[in-house]
Formats: structure tokens, C-alpha cells, sequence
């Protein structure tokens, strides 16, 4: 059996990270992401990971949310104020949630992201996107 720390729900195993004291021009505040390192609870392979907090109340692999845009990054599990983030900590569930790839459609759409106005091919292809799936969610992925 692995020693690998499985992640938790616990605000006591996870950390606050201002990003203003990322930036090289930040004075040190928000706004605030919750971080925590360990494995998913449902890994076999118990890779050990970065996870950020959504304000779902899920864990999202870091990698996952630095690919999202940088408006559903903020929209989705930043917060302004460390008040609000440990808010958030405080009501979690006991069992921690660990989102994939295919919940990103979902974050995305509940950060209320669209395309820039700018952004023609990206405003077409999201209209087709509606068009193809009207009520809002794709269908799941088929079972093997």
C-alpha cells in the first residue's frame, strides 16, 4: 500500500494562495485560490497532483484550470477576498469531488463563458455547439 496522501475536503490539508503575490507587480492580495497536492480518491495509480478548489465545492487538477480561459478561470475558483474563500471551505462536504475533463464543458457554461466579440470562429462554432445540443448539455460520452 501507497504512503501517497489521498486529497481531502479538510481546509486544515489545503492551501490559500494569494496571487497577487505571484505577479511581479502585485501588492501581496487577492485575489485567493484554494491549492492542495496529493491524488485523486479515485486514482488507482495514486499520481500525485496539484488540485485547485472550484466554487462548486469540487477539485479540479491544476493543469485543467490553467487551460480554461482566464475569464472562467476567475469565474469559476477564484475569489476576491479570503472571506469568501474560507466561506467556501467551511461547507464542504466530507467526501471530496474530483471534477474531469468532461465536467469542463459544465464549469465553463456555469462561469457564463462565451467567446469575445472578436473571436468570430469561436462565436459561430459555440452557436453550432447550441444549435447541435439545445438544452444546454452534451451528451455523455459512450460506455465501453
Amino acid at each position: 500500500m501507497s504512503a501517497t496522501k489521498v486529497i481531502t475536503n479538510s481546509y486544515q490539508d489545503f492551501h490559500l494562495l494569494a496571487l497577487g503575490q505571484l505577479l511581479s507587480h502585485g501588492e501581496g492580495h487577492g485575489p485567493f485560490i484554494w491549492v492542495q497536492d496529493g491524488c485523486a480518491p479515485d486514482d488507482p495509480r495514486q499520481r500525485v497532483c496539484s488540485f485547485v478548489l472550484t466554487r462548486r465545492g469540487t477539485w479540479l487538477h491544476y493543469y485543467l484550470f490553467l487551460a480554461l480561459p482566464e475569464a472562467v478561470r476567475r469565474k469559476c475558483a477564484m475569489f476576491e477576498t479570503s472571506a469568501e474563500a474560507l466561506a467556501l471551505a467551511s461547507t464542504l462536504p466530507a467526501r471530496p469531488v474530483v471534477e474531469d475533463s468532461l465536467s469542463l464543458p459544465e464549469l465553463i457554461h456555469a462561469a457564463g463563458f462565451s467567446p469575445a466579440d472578436t473571436d468570430s470562429a469561436g462565436r459561430a462554432l459555440l452557436m453550432e455547439l447550441q444549435r447541435r445540443h439545445p438544452n444546454g448539455s452534451l451528451p455523455n460520452p459512450p460506455t465501453a
